[in-house]
Parts: structure tokens; sequence; C-alpha cells
């Protein structure tokens, strides 16, 4: 039986894409909307917001603000809540905080030239 082995660097994939931009915990679901919907990536990235301006932020601060991954589904889930119907404009001002589903462990920072090998 063949083996072929695929090779995958980090850095390829990462090719052409955009910085990663933070949208904060305490912004609107009416803005994640938004952002959603201009992000090619079909959802967010959310964090807290950095205490320490201007200070040099390790991978270990930098992996505990991170909150999440926010997509459109998590936010049609949301507005189909039985209050969120009955009082729209209200359930377009939460903040994405209580709408977001938190998991730190989605954010995964890797050198750009490692390499991933994968046999198949």
């Amino acid at each position: 039986m063949a083996s072929v082995f695929l090779y995958h660097v980090v850095g390829d994939l990462t090719v052409g894409k955009p910085e990663l931009v933070e949208f904060l915990e305490t912004e609107t679901v009416e803005a994640a909307i938004r952002a959603i919907g201009e992000s090619s990536e079909g959802g967010i990235p959310v964090w807290k917001r950095n205490p320490q301006k201007g200070m040099i932020e390790t991978c270990e601060m930098r992996q505990q603000r991170f909150v999440g991954i926010l997509n459109a589904l998590d936010i049609v889930a949301f507005l189909a809540k039985d209050w969120c119907l009955e009082d729209q404009e209200k359930a377009m001002k939460t903040p994405v905080s209580e709408v977001v589903i938190p998991n730190n462990s989605l954010l995964k920072e890797v050198h750009p030239a490692t390499r991933d090998r994968k046999s198949v």
C-alpha cells in the first residue's frame, strides 16, 4: 500500500490573508453582523480589551484575551430567542460577549515556517 505525504507550511496558508482584526467582546450584535458580512472567513474572532496599551504582549497574554469565534449561525440562533423577537432593538444592542461561545483553545499561534506532515 502506497503512502502519500502532504506537507503544509503554515506561511503558505496565510499568504494573502489580512491581519487578524480584534473585534471586542463589548461590541454589539449589530456591529458583529456587519463585521461578519465583510469578513471573508465566515466568522470573526472576539477579544477582550487589551488593558495595557503599548506593552508588548506575549503569546500567553494574547491567548488569555481571546474569547472565541463568532459566526452567522451563532447570531441567528441568538436572534431566534423569544425575547429577541419581542424586542429586536434591544437584541441588536446586546454585547457579543453574551452571544459568543467562549473557547480560547481555538486560537493557536505558530511560527510561519512550521511544517505539518500528514500521511494519506
